[in-house]
């Protein structure tokens, strides 16, 4: 079927590029265009065009005597892992079901010619979310793995039911937990839950329960079923944990699969549920730690960016809990994670779309959904690119520069407010990857943060790789990437944008901190780092961070002359 077919033509050329860029096997190149694999059977490669951060437009990838047209043919080819492949495989039956989704769901959708257009006819709806709805318009999942779409752990149905890009509604299950066998931080689950839903607190009373013998944590349907019932069976038993299955909150899937939006609301908390599922690379649990230490930075960085003069804010955690009795795998099997919504304090005119769905086909245009943005302002893609970046960067290279933290903003972890498709301010949610720099930030001293997950680090080039690989690489590098393909722009140019906002924001920092100087000139080092994902998964090192050194394009931006 055609789906099938271009998942597999995608989903190989994603794998090609990661094992060229993340300088996983050897190559030569035997022509300008072409490059060779030496193997027992040598594999070559056909490059239409290079870009400066290594993305590729490859053309074909062939042997001797035959052309290789999916992952599995080259695959048979390479002395990989069975479970890397198997991934990969994985990635391609759901990338195929996603694009069959798609298509039913645009043909039912009808016809608009702009998805801002669109927002601004559902603007009468209170309960219509473009933030949920764009979400679940992701349908390739991560730019740039080969696993965008591997989510081992899924059968079909569970996918139809679930997933974001099948319009998934999972149904939310809150399971009391008996006093003592919890930890907590930052705000009551169950005090939140009972006013956002007041048939759960009804269902705690029905049951008998008292309020101050138990906690809630939200529990996703996926998981109650495959891990909970099983591996908590006399916890269950004994009345430790009481799942309130006649209370479920209803929601709607993010692009995180786990991460859930109240559905026909758009104030009441996103719910972070632990799914024991393989999506990527790693295992989509909540770790004990993240569940500390995203209330406790929430509270740290709500006051810095209060000190900050940028539109730049965080998404609050309000509360974390996880499960206390048996070892690490028990904590993070039962935890979640209780977030503000963003769209709770949007003004009259502002949309907040995640900066993943940007980079989106749109259901109505086939265009990039921030080419629609670009079209409903009718300005030049390198304004729009300057855009952008002015709200983006600044309070970020603040934050890391003067205060030593250095979030990990890819696509997947910003929201963008817009106001008439242009950009007005940005929100940062997850934690997961941040990186702080305890010199800089003097309030950590005050706080308790768990360093298990490396959080804490007194080496600037830790920032440095954080920010680099997230912002540039994986944001603006990959906007900027597409933007040249379908525009047929230079690239250099939309690069020389990004390049004056970040030399704006040091003459300012410079005034404000002596770490100006160092950050700048790392940042517009020759080479950056760029995360190796790929050789991350293969080396079986998911969790430690692996780099790859790749040509700076702010170098490349530089170059541009002043017109």
């Amino acid at each position: 079927m055609k789906e099938k077919k271009e998942a597999e033509r995608s989903v190989l050329h994603q794998l090609v590029q990661a094992l060229i860029r993340e300088e996983v096997m050897p190559y030569e190149w035997v022509t300008e265009h072409t490059l060779k694999w030496s193997l027992e059977d040598d594999i070559f490669i056909r490059i239409d065009k290079r870009y400066t951060l290594g993305h590729l437009d490859i053309q074909s990838v062939y042997t001797k005597n035959k052309t290789l047209s999916s992952p599995a043919e080259l695959l048979e080819r390479l002395s990989l892992e069975k479970r890397f492949e198997d991934e990969i495989h994985n990635s391609v039956h759901n990338y195929a079901l996603a694009l069959e989704s798609a298509e039913r769901r645009r043909a039912e959708l009808g016809v608009s010619s702009n998805v801002f257009e669109y927002i601004n006819q559902q603007k009468e709806d209170e309960s219509f979310s473009p933030l949920t709805f764009l979400e679940q318009w992701v349908i390739q999942g991560h730019t740039i793995h080969p696993g965008s779409r591997t989510r081992l752990g899924l059968n079909d149905d569970d996918l139809k039911a679930y997933a974001p890009e099948w319009e998934g509604r999972p149904e939310v299950i809150p399971v009391a937990v008996r006093q003592g066998l919890y930890n907590k931080t930052g705000a009551s689950p169950r005090e939140i839950l009972f006013e956002e839903y007041p048939e759960v607190e009804h269902a705690f009373y029905e049951r008998g329960l008292d309020p101050e013998s138990y906690e809630l944590i939200p529990v996703h349907p996926w998981q109650w079923e495959h891990t909970i019932q099983k591996r908590y069976q006399e916890a269950l038993r004994r009345g430790d944990l009481v799942a309130l299955d006649r209370a479920r909150i209803p929601t709607a899937a993010l692009i995180s699969f786990r991460t859930l939006a109240p559905l026909h609301n758009r104030k009441k908390h996103h719910i972070k549920t632990a799914v024991n599922i393989q999506m990527t690379s790693a295992v989509r649990t909540v770790s004990p730690a993240s569940t500390k230490n995203g209330p406790t930075l929430s509270k740290v960085l709500c006051g810095v960016f209060d000190e900050m003069d940028h539109p730049v804010s965080v998404m609050k955690e309000s509360a974390g809990i996880h499960y206390v009795p048996g070892d690490e795998v028990d904590q993070k099997n039962l935890a979640a994670i209780l977030r503000e919504n963003p769209e709770r304090t949007l003004k009259e005119g502002e949309t907040a779309i995640s900066a993943a769905s940007l980079m989106a086909d749109s259901p109505f245009t086939g265009d990039l959904i921030l080419e629609d943005a670009i079209e409903y302002q009718q300005i030049e893609p390198e304004k729009w690119i300057r855009q952008y970046a002015s709200v983006l960067l600044p309070g970020l290279l603040t934050l890391m520069t003067k205060y030593g933290v250095s979030m990990e903003a890819h696509l997947q972890n910003v929201v963008v407010v817009f106001e008439n498709a242009r950009p007005k301010r940005v929100i940062l949610r997850d934690y997961g990857g941040v990186r702080v720099m305890n010199d800089r930030l003097k309030q950590v001293a005050d706080t308790e943060i768990d360093p298990s997950t490396n959080l804490l680090t007194d080496d600037v080039s830790e920032l440095i790789s954080i920010f680099s690989h997230a912002l540039l690489h994986n944001h603006l590098g990959e906007m900027i990437v597409a933007l040249t393909r379908k525009r047929n722009l230079e690239e250099a140019d939309l690069w020389a944008q990004v390049v004056d906002v970040i030399k704006s924001t040091y003459l300012t920092l410079r005034e404000e901190t002596p770490d100006a100087k160092e950050d700048e000139a790392l940042l517009f080092s020759d080479t950056l780092p760029m995360k190796a994902l790929v050789k991350m998964r293969l080396s079986d090192r998911y969790t430690d961070n692996m780099y790859v050194q790749v040509h700076n394009p702010l170098r490349l931006g530089s170059e541009v002359p002043k017109r």
